[in-house]
């Protein structure tokens, strides 16, 4: 595999790979052998998420040194978390890991790095904010966004990454920053819940005002889309980027500007590769296809009419692929260990690109009044799959969620005991709207729809 190949997913290839390698004549042979090495390590932890021992230490180890390898040239801090993370397999309790830090007051046990630390607390803040209880220390990791004015400056820092001075690319921390904001700021359940409960942030109105009005600054005004900026040869670059125009679109519930620009793209990146287009080393992935999806469904109200046809032909052309490739017959995912960093977030994506399409339930197949009869087969196996791993795990909640209490319901009948070698898909004719609930890190639901 090329360093393009590996590093697809995180920015212009070429340009990322031409700085880094100024800033270490060495880069691409050492990133392709930490890559490599992360991905047999993968191997191993997807065995243990079978044998449903949680591994919550490692998981973490493992997001922490892949993000190193492919956004950073910090070969001795690589160094130090692989061995982390190799003696993490031994350690048989990894409980701990659960539980909120009385030093900084993050759910990131095993990060140094803040947007890790957000991510993962963002994540338990959910939990908590179900559960009506208030966190038990206060979370003092936040004072780099603690206030307004320190959000905006840290974000402004983040947004243009300049790898030949730094060894760094910004990408992936700008872009978990801006979700984890975005749930804190749009998403009204849990800002009342951090507003009520939450010490170390002051996040009024003024607040989320100041966050609304970045992201509109740094939408591109000729695409639409969103996207990290990199500073190269002295000039300033910006991309459009998959991944945060999703996540701006969604949290925001489709309350965004240029809908007409970001619609064109969208429909024209159908070949690219991830972040620019759908594609994942040149083929379909259930997370970029969700991201899709998503999008589509928000801007249907504003698609001519040439426009829906060619999205419900591409919706019908990713599930199409799920069903048929990426789903296998016993209700199990096919795992892409390049894209996902644990074999139950690759469940989560799968089902979360069925559910926004309506798979499951006619009521949300705002594309399409096709009927999918062996839906309800394939959402029990789904099911029963699901029961197979932790059932604390939080990708494995949100999954169960989306697809259903009905999946533990549905009968026996004939068709749930035919073999399904290749199920028909489609039928009837076209479109109709839905509304959605709307889902990232959530676990649980909430009154946010």
């Amino acid at each position: 595999m090329s360093i393009e190949q590996s590093l697809t997913g995180i920015g212009d290839s070429c340009v990322i790979t031409r700085d880094f390698t100024r800033y270490d004549h060495g880069y691409q042979d050492k990133a392709l052998k930490y890559i490599d090495y992360l991905g047999a390590l993968s191997l191993a932890l997807r065995k243990f998420s079978e044998y449903s021992r949680t591994m919550l230490a490692s998981q973490q180890l493992y997001i922490y040194a892949k993000w190193l390898a492919r956004y950073t040239a910090y070969w001795p801090e690589l160094d130090q978390l692989v061995d982390r993370l190799e003696n993490s397999f031994d350690e048989v309790d990894q409980s701990y890991v659960a539980s909120q830090s009385a030093v900084d007051g993050s759910w990131g046990w095993q990060y140094n790095e803040f947007h890790h630390k957000f991510d993962a607390t963002i994540v338990r803040l959910h939990e908590l904010a179900n559960e009506g209880r208030a966190p038990r220390y206060p979370l003092h990791f936040l004072e780099p966004i603690a206030t307004a004015s320190a959000m905006r400056g840290y974000l402004e820092k983040l947004l243009v990454s300049d790898i030949a001075a730094t060894g760094r690319n910004q990408r992936d921390e700008f872009g978990s920053v801006i979700c984890c904001l975005a749930q804190l700021c749009f998403k009204p359940s849990l800002r009342r819940y951090a507003q009520e409960h939450v010490r170390g942030i002051d996040l009024d109105q003024s607040y989320v005002d100041a966050f609304r009005e970045f992201l509109d600054e740094i939408q591109n005004p000729e695409t639409g889309y969103w996207g990290p900026w990199y500073v190269s040869d002295g000039k300033t670059h910006r991309y459009d980027d998959l991944s945060y125009t999703f996540h701006i679109v969604s949290y925001r519930k489709g309350r965004v500007g240029h809908w007409s620009d970001i619609i064109r793209p969208t429909l024209e990146s159908r070949q690219l590769e991830y972040p620019q287009g759908w594609l994942s080393r040149g083929e379909f992935n259930n997370h970029n296809n969700y991201d899709v999806a998503k999008i589509f469904r928000y801007g249907w109200p504003h698609m001519q009419s040439a426009e829906r046809a060619l999205a419900r032909e591409q919706i019908a052309e990713m599930l199409d692929w799920c069903v048929g490739h990426s789903l296998r017959r016993d209700g199990s995912f096919v795992p892409d260990s390049h894209f996902y960093n644990s074999l139950e977030s690759c469940y989560y994506f799968g089902v979360s690109f069925l559910d926004e399409v309506g798979y499951f339930q006619p009521s949300k197949r705002f594309w399409t009044q096709q009927k999918f009869p062996y839906a309800p087969v394939l959402q029990s196996r789904i099911w029963r799959k699901l029961d197979e791993f932790d059932a604390e795990n939080p990708s494995v909640i949100a999954a169960k969620w989306k697809i259903g209490p009905d999946a533990t319901r549905i009968s026996a009948s004939p068709v749930n005991r035919e073999g399904l070698s290749r199920m028909p898909l489609l039928s009837g004719d076209d479109c109709a709207t839905t509304e959605e609930r709307e889902f990232e890190f959530i676990l649980r639901p909430n009154n946010d729809g």
